[in-house]
């Protein structure tokens, strides 16, 4: 299948190399020292699940090189989606699939905002990665998971054939027929524990060791519960207590990427996160305070 990573950064670079090693034809698009190095030297990945090369590997920062092609992943930041469905533009024809896996609810109808409704899947991705040098991805979670399907539903013969070809990559793929659930499920994790570590200025595991700010961690957790709800997401009944339980399961001193960009100094996915929820919540008439004050808190520090 041929194929564009719209984005070669942490999550995009990984995918994107375990594909190419699979035998699928890959275009990178990335830029600045990471392309320079991709292109010289190869995609370098080291990987809890094992370290290899890519070499030589297609890299460009001019979208339309590669174009058009058969799947698009689009693994930006969200705050630069726009910018980049229209550098999709140019990979998209006829039978093309566009597949984001970035942080946000909304990235399927923002794409489809421009480049229309057909050729987009929504997905979501469950994984730790980055990029350490140019050239260079470095993944450190057990957990490399794909999830996705088409927004209406339906299990496509298109849809089936990605899984196929992003299962034979060694990635976990799950393709589902209620793939708002699976993005609802995941933003209510990552907006939330993202929200309180960056309050806190703390990994996970300071942040579920005490009491107090545990427990503005289930009241945050609660407030996306209620705004799902109120839009008719149909999220299992024990929803926070299975999301507490996964938060435990991470290494105590993972800090989400929120936290890691605003420690760096780096522009914040704040709007996709405790942004939506209290957009979201105003829509709904549900009042979401802990994610407001989030909100406010690192609005001066969002870039």
């Amino acid at each position: 299948m041929k194929i564009a990573i719209l984005g070669a950064g942490g999550v995009g670079g990984y995918y994107g190399g375990l594909l190419a090693r699979s035998g699928q034809e890959v275009t990178f698009v990335a830029r600045g020292a990471h392309l320079a190095a991709i292109r010289s030297d190869g995609l370098r990945v080291e990987s809890v699940h094992g370290d290899f090369t890519v070499r030589p590997a297609q890299a460009t920062d001019h979208a339309a090189e590669g174009g058009p092609v058969e799947l698009v992943l689009v693994t930006v930041k969200s705050y630069d989606l726009e910018a980049a469905a229209e550098a999709a533009r140019s990979l998209v024809g006829p039978g093309t699939a566009v597949l984001p896996l970035l942080n946000g609810l909304d990235t399927a109808e923002r794409l489809a905002a421009v480049l229309g409704n057909e050729p987009v899947l929504a997905g979501l991705t469950h994984i730790s990665s980055s990029v350490v040098a140019p050239g260079v991805i470095r993944q450190i979670s057990p957990v490399r998971r794909i999830t996705f399907g088409e927004r209406d539903g339906e299990i496509s013969p298109r849809a089936e054939r990605i899984h196929d070809v992003l299962a034979a990559s060694g990635a976990e793929v799950v393709l589902t027929p209620a793939v708002d659930v699976a993005l609802w499920e995941k933003f209510l994790f990552i907006a939330s524990i993202s929200g309180v570590c960056c309050l806190a200025r703390q990994p996970i595991g300071a942040v579920l060791d005490t009491a107090e700010t545990r427990q503005l961690y289930v009241d945050a957790l609660r407030e996306v519960e209620a705004v799902a709800r109120a839009r008719g997401i149909a999220l299992a009944p024990d929803i926070v207590e299975r999301t507490l339980q996964l938060s435990a399961g991470f290494a105590p001193e993972t800090r989400p990427s929120l936290l890691v960009d605003l420690e760096a100094g780096r522009r914040l996915e704040l709007e996709a996160m405790s942004g939506t929820v209290v957009r979201y919540g105003r829509d709904a008439g549900v009042e979401t305070p802990v994610h407001g004050v989030i909100y406010a808190a690192l609005k001066p520090s969002a870039g």
